[in-house]
């Protein structure tokens, strides 16, 4: 099955309706249509090529809109990579997903357009995009989302949450998550505005809700916290989605009474955004739950674990029976309700991040002063859960927190720093030197009784 290229349908439809107000620019859907016309061909100029993947650092940006769009006629592959990536998270990354061209950091248009043809259509199973996220252990992987994923999660939002021509969706999440980029997608798809903020600032939120028009709002739950404190009124909006792992009830309850519409919702990388959300109508009943399956997904529970299956889910994540196992747990209710309960590993989940623990540990240990180390998440009320670290020092008489601090901030992106860190004699392990988790966070009760 083929598609029409949804940005060129677009601009012929509405070319006068605003597509993108972002931080260095707005765009109606003819000039974004223009401008990545014109930046596709000068990309083919520069070495994309149909079919290959081409990586850059998708900081926030009108710019950036224009480059994924750009792709797309080039029929190149996106890899948009987080601006908060070390360096050498950022090498990794590029090396592990065989990058075909890196654009690194671009700022500006630049070189010679190509004279050739742009591409019209896609196949449905054709890869648009690979995304970066991380598993249990936190080692950089590539999940590849098609064409085919993108519509059917565009479609399964509108079937909940509805579309009206006017909606304008705020996103201040990161377009190098699937939460950010999956905004631009389903904009153009809807013909409705994207309304992008360089950062999260509730200052800015506030704003935007008074002069941009916005109606619709993604959000993870420090986020949410963040703007009930500073007074945000986000009542006038048609729903706020909350995301990003579990929201706990009494955020939910603060802002459901001050008559904001937020709607939780449950999705992954490998689900190309939402899988469930619940409706604004069901949400005050419904707290704690992150709603039904959207249009076209299924679920099923199996030993406690959530699976899912459909049009949504990315192909190469799928199990030999056409599952997707994520990892997380959870309960359906007698009315089809999900209940997300936590994670079946170790995986932390913190401000919408997901970090591995083994990934931090192996940071610690390569510090001289650490002998052994490791990494738990432990309940936060900003972060959801914060990153904490317990240290065997090589000499405890000399260890040096700020010195491992530091190192850990120049290995790891900022969210994966622990926030604590907790020095002690020994680790739990079991009789063949394996690490015991599940006694890691009695050793950190053990510690504060013992400060």
């Amino acid at each position: 099955m083929k598609l029409d290229n949804w940005l060129e349908q677009r601009a012929r439809t509405s070319p006068d309706r605003m597509a993108v107000i972002g931080p260095d620019g707005d765009l109606t859907y003819a000039e974004l249509e223009s401008e990545a016309r014109s930046l596709a061909r000068r990309l083919v100029s520069g070495g994309a090529r149909r079919g290959g993947t081409v990586a850059l650092t998708m900081s926030p940006g009108t710019g950036k809109v224009v480059l994924v769009h750009a792709l797309m006629k080039a029929g190149a592959v996106l890899m948009p990579l987080s601006d908060r990536l070390t360096p050498a998270e950022r090498s990794a990354a590029v090396a592990a997903a065989g990058v075909d061209l890196d654009l690194g950091e671009p700022t500006g248009p630049g070189g010679v357009e190509a004279d050739m043809p742009l591409l019209g259509e896609h196949d449905m199973d054709e890869v648009h995009s690979k995304l970066l996220t991380s598993g249990s252990t936190g080692t950089p992987r590539t999940v590849s989302l098609t064409y085919g994923n993108h519509l059917f999660s565009a479609m399964g939002s509108a079937f909940n949450l509805g579309v009206e021509p006017t909606d304008r969706w705020l996103c201040a999440l990161p377009m190098s998550h699937i939460s950010g980029l999956s905004i631009s997608m389903r904009s153009v798809i809807y013909g409705t505005g994207m309304v992008l903020h360089d950062r999260f600032d509730p200052e800015a939120v506030a704003r935007s809700l008074e002069d941009d028009g916005v109606t619709v709002i993604s959000l993870v739950a420090t986020m949410l916290r963040r703007l009930l404190d500073e007074g945000v009124d986000l009542s006038r909006t048609r729903a706020v989605l909350v995301g990003g792992g579990p929201v706990p009830a009494d955020v939910l309850e603060e802002a459901l009474g001050v008559g904001a519409p937020v709607v939780q919702t449950y999705g992954m990388t490998e689900t190309c955004s939402q899988v469930t959300t619940l409706t604004v109508e069901d949400a005050p009943r419904k707290i704690g739950s992150a709603g039904r399956p959207l249009l076209t997904s299924h679920l099923r529970i199996e030993d406690g674990e959530i699976l899912v299956q459909g049009p949504t889910v990315s192909p190469s994540a799928l199990d030999s029976d056409g599952w997707l196992r994520t990892g997380d747990l959870g309960r359906i209710d007698d009315e089809g309700f999900l209940f997300v309960e936590g994670r079946a590993d170790a995986t932390i989940i913190t401000g919408g991040e997901n970090v591995g623990p083994e990934e931090v540990e192996a940071v610690l240990r390569e510090h001289p002063a650490v002998q052994d180390a490791a990494v738990i998440g432990v309940s936060d009320q900003e972060w959801q859960q914060k990153v904490v670290a317990l240290v065997v020092p090589t000499a405890s008489d000399r260890f040096d927190r700020d010195a491992v601090f530091e190192h850990c901030s120049e290995l790891l992106a900022p969210y994966k720093v622990p926030k604590r860190l907790e020095v002690v004699s020994e680790l739990p392990k079991t009789a063949s030197g394996k690490l015991r988790r599940g006694d890691l966070a009695e050793l950190l009760t053990r510690s504060d009784k013992d400060a």
